[in-house]
């Protein structure tokens, strides 16, 4: 995929998270000594009874 695509599939994905429905979200932001930027979003739920 994409670069272009896969942002997009990654920006739909979050705005359709419901701020209720999950635990925590972090955002991780790294420079490199390259002068690269990278950064990470993680999103964690809440384990699931089965």
């Amino acid at each position: 995929m994409k670069n272009e695509k896969m942002l997009t599939v990654a920006i739909e994905m979050l705005r359709e998270l419901n701020p209720e429905e999950f635990e925590t979200v972090q955002i991780d932001n790294t420079k490199y000594d390259d002068g690269s930027i990278g950064f990470t979003v993680c999103v964690t739920f809440p384990a699931t009874k089965d």
